[in-house]
């Protein structure tokens, strides 16, 4: 890897002063609480490493902003500020940065409702370090892989930092990535939740076309349409919009760590094999106090 870089890892950080329906019920609905706690264990899982972060503030209020100028030196951070360009907004905005900076070889594509273990990024770029070929990583180990049926297939796997680190079908908008990588495929994922006949290009199809999972099984194209409409439609959506991709382009893994540096702050999506919830009374408790 070249170390011609400034930084050790370029982010995008995503936030917005909305609560999810699905939160969990220990931020008792406040979204400022669960930014709070959310940022806080981000930036310990940040460690030592040198970090460039933008935050894509939407329609946030003067705190949300204070929450980063609290935490991050100025020569580090990039604030922008938009009146409400909504989840698609933000991605391409997101996308571009990233695809766009010199700043680091490795870049990092955050929402603003995940709590992370320490030193989470350490291991991640440790892992891109001592592994070449890798380039797409998620540090968040879906209890879906575990509990879906469709997402069950052969898995490759490779040890770093402690960790298990094996190949997945596709994850949340959530993920790290080399930057050689992201260029390339930026305009791919610059396609999430764009407009395809009466829905939407889903995150799912989007790994889809890069991982190319599924894609050339009959049976699957056939009967997921009817027995699992959110799989068959990201198929559908897939071939679609990224056919070029799909049928001429690279393929590329994702890897994701084993067990999980991080969770969705959503409730039934915690990742398995760590007590969140204990975490997350105690990051609140602490928050509170």
């Amino acid at each position: 890897m070249a170390t011609n870089f400034q930084y050790d890892l370029a982010v995008v950080y995503r936030i917005c002063p909305a609560m999810a329906r699905t939160a969990p019920a220990v931020f008792g609905g406040d979204k400022l609480l669960l930014s709070k706690v959310a940022l806080d264990s981000f930036k310990a899982a940040l460690g030592n490493l040198r970090v460039k972060i933008w935050v894509l503030l939407d329609k946030c209020p003067p705190e949300y902003e204070q929450l980063f100028t609290g935490r991050f030196a100025a020569r580090d951070l990039v604030l922008e500020r938009f009146p409400g360009i909504g989840n698609r907004g933000s991605l391409i905005r997101q996308f571009e940065i990233l695809a766009g900076q010199t700043d680091a070889e490795l870049v990092y594509l955050a929402e603003d409702d995940y709590v992370y273990l320490p030193g989470t990024f350490e291991k991640i770029v440790r892992f891109f370090r001592e592994r070449p070929e890798v380039d797409f990583i998620t540090p968040y180990y879906h209890r879906d892989y575990e509990t879906l049926p469709m997402h069950r297939h052969h898995q490759f796997e490779l040890q770093s930092a402690g960790l298990a680190w094996k190949t997945v079908k596709a994850t949340t908008g959530t993920f790290a990535a080399r930057g050689t990588a992201f260029r390339k495929t930026h305009q791919i994922f610059a396609t999430m939740l764009q407009k395809v006949l009466f829905s939407e290009m889903t995150d799912l199809g989007v790994w889809y076309a890069l991982t190319k999972y599924d894609l050339f099984n009959p049976w699957k194209l056939l009967t997921w349409p009817l027995r699992h409409r959110f799989f068959g439609w990201s198929l559908f959506s897939a071939w679609w919009v990224c056919w070029r991709q799909i049928l001429f382009g690279p393929r590329y893994r994702l890897w994701s760590a084993v067990p999980s540096l991080c969770t969705h702050l959503s409730e039934g999506t915690f990742a398995p094999g760590h007590d969140w919830e204990q975490d997350l009374r105690t990051l609140v408790a602490k928050e509170k106090n």
